[in-house]
């Protein structure tokens, strides 16, 4: 048995190996429908929510020194399904800050390591019994199903919605990096086979992807075993055909592949072609770019008690980063043991979105760009410039493969920004310019296809928040 884990070095490596063709610069590779409206979207949240909300942060956050007992940092013993117990849940409170902030979609953790699921499954154990390490049966503390709740209130909101299965851990029924562990067992998990741990899975996605509506974003994180690859693509194509898939490469018509950092400021220039890190501009597949990362600091991504949380200066350099460097990217959500967003963490995301809104919301002059060149004078009593964004039409393909923004200044033309990769977006930022009717033009340098299809071409006031050095025009 092989693994699939496209999150690991190794695979990333063996992926951008075996993948690296290069394309013809007559040809252009194209996203799916799926894939274009996942770069469109721009941002959505990943909501951290299970088990290890009242335990630790961590994959798989259940353990020995927590299973079968209280530990000073959690509520109850992780065996039990009743430690599980957001008293104050409600999922509307996500939603609103969802919308505060932007998020288009979110993808809720259906299940992570742990093993304990946020529906009441129907599958059974391998000898009949009840998978009981879930909500809504009688050993749980909430007879509700969390994920009905989740994909109502998103639709509701006019969110998409998609889950998180781990095909890696599974702490109840002792798997560990997608292998079954037998050689002991704690009171309370379940000793099953390899091959029974597979077959509980598959019926556990497919209870996943049929149940609960058209899903804009599946999450494999870690991969999944070749085993399971054959009816993994089956059944995708089947229940969920036009959902985007995190890590889905090989498995789904629509990857999104990983940007291969968890900082949400990768760096270098993004590419939705290639399949591993940053991407690849001579590759054949088309492969969005997933910039994941947190809200908490210190890289947690479940709920924690310090409430430390980024500044949005900090989380401004992060959208720069990743949607202004032609990433999606997908923000936490780590949801608190109420079953809230705290105060403090919706106060952020208010924050943050307010401050995309106004500062990208309208630009001072924008144009769409036939061919090679553009020009763009910014009217008179314009304030600060100090910020470029190019957009291509990128369900014709990301075609150009370098540009030139310059402006002129006493009657010379200088420099503004350069770059490869446009993509969905791409925003530069130089410093700020003040003047009356500044002249801005384009200059695509390099391209492959039928040529560039640049559809904006923006002009933007510097933003207060950011602002530097003025240079008077």
């Amino acid at each position: 048995m092989s693994l699939f884990q496209p999150r690991s070095a190794q695979a990333a490596f063996s992926f951008a190996f075996l993948l690296r063709v290069t394309a013809d610069r007559s040809t252009v590779p194209l996203p799916t429908t799926p894939q274009l409206l996942y770069q469109q979207h721009e941002i959505m949240a990943l909501v951290h929510f299970n088990m290890a909300t009242f335990a630790h942060d961590g994959d798989p956050g259940c353990g020995p020194d927590n299973w079968n007992q209280k530990a000073s940092y959690a509520t109850g013993p992780t065996s039990d399904p009743a430690t599980f117990n957001p008293e104050g849940l409600n999922v509307s409170n996500w939603a609103e800050s969802m919308v505060a902030l932007g998020a288009k979609h979110a993808v809720l953790t259906a299940k992570h390591g742990c093993g304990h699921l946020l529906w009441p499954t129907r599958t059974p154990l391998p000898d009949g019994r009840d998978y009981t390490y879930c909500v809504g049966k009688n050993a749980s503390a909430i007879k509700r199903d969390v994920l009905k709740e989740f994909s109502d209130t998103m639709l509701r909101f006019g969110i998409g919605h998609g889950f998180y299965y781990s095909l890696t851990n599974n702490f109840y029924l002792n798997v560990q990096g997608h292998n079954v562990q037998n050689t002991s067992l704690l009171p309370g998990q379940e000793k099953v086979s390899q091959d029974e741990f597979e077959a509980i899975a598959l019926s556990q996605v497919t209870e996943l992807w049929t149940d609960y509506g058209h899903l804009s974003e599946i999450w494999f994180d870690g991969g999944y075993t070749s085993d399971m690859k054959d009816n993994i693509t089956s059944l995708l194509n089947l229940r969920q055909p036009t959902a985007a898939s995190f890590g889905g490469y090989g498995v789904s018509p629509n990857p999104v592949c990983w940007v291969g950092t968890e900082s949400g400021a990768p760096g270098g220039e993004v590419w939705s072609t290639g399949t591993s890190n940053l991407g690849d501009p001579n590759s054949t597949v088309f492969c969005p770019k997933a910039c994941d990362t947190t809200l908490q600091e210190g890289d947690h991504w479940f709920w924690t008690s310090s409430n430390d949380i980024r500044s949005l200066t900090e989380l401004i350099d992060v959208y720069h980063g990743t949607v202004g460097r032609n990433g999606m990217l997908e923000l936490d959500f780590a949801i608190n043991r109420s079953g809230l967003v705290d105060e403090a963490h919706a106060e952020r995301y208010k924050e943050f979105g307010d401050w995309i809104r106004a500062c990208y919301g309208t630009p001072v002059v924008s144009t769409a760009v036939t061919g090679t060149y553009a020009e763009l004078e910014t009217p008179p009593g314009s304030p600060q410039i100090d910020r470029v964004m190019l957009q291509e039409d990128l369900a014709s393909g990301q075609r150009v493969r370098a540009y030139r923004v310059e402006y002129l200044l006493q009657g010379k033309w200088t420099l503004f920004s350069s770059g490869r990769s446009i993509g969905h977006k791409r925003i530069d930022l130089g410093n700020p310019i003040s003047g009356s009717q500044i002249k801005f033009k384009l200059n695509i340098t390099d391209y492959i296809g039928g040529g560039p299809l640049i559809q904006n071409f923006a002009i933007f006031a510097a933003c207060p928040s950011d602002a530097e050095e003025i240079v008077v025009v």
